[in-house]
């Protein structure tokens, strides 16, 4: 089963991104801030993560920087950015950050294109 990192500092958010990956078939774990991440990460790499961006403690695109900078295979999990549209275009064109996500999805989502964002990246 493909495990799910999802980071994200809104309870509400997290629940429902919990509930509609289970529901597909993927181990999802729950991170509500970037330390917490990093933990998470570094006792058992998951297959993806799905990071919101304006977070406390450590922002997506910081959190992003610092895990690009472990050794393989956490610098090579891919990463979906779920945040307000406006955020993440912010991010997709910001000279601040010299990485990019594989991709991004913006909220509100629609579950399929969330459902097929992650298929494509990890399959099922």
């Amino acid at each position: 089963m493909k495990k799910i990192l999802v980071v994200d500092d809104e309870e509400d958010i997290r629940d429902l991104l919990y509930d509609i990956l289970s529901d597909s078939g993927y181990e999802v774990v729950l991170a509500e801030d970037g330390l917490k991440a990093v933990s998470e990460v570094k006792k058992s790499p998951p297959d993806l993560i799905i990071l919101d961006v304006m977070m406390p403690v450590i922002s997506g695109p910081r959190l992003m920087l610092l895990l690009r900078s472990y050794t393989e295979p956490v610098s090579r999990i891919p990463i979906i950015i779920c945040s307000a549209s406006h955020v993440v275009d912010e991010v997709l064109h910001s000279d601040e950050f010299d990485v990019q996500p594989e991709d991004c999805i913006s909220k509100p989502f629609q579950v399929r294109e969330l459902i097929r964002k992650v298929y494509d990246r990890i399959g099922n």
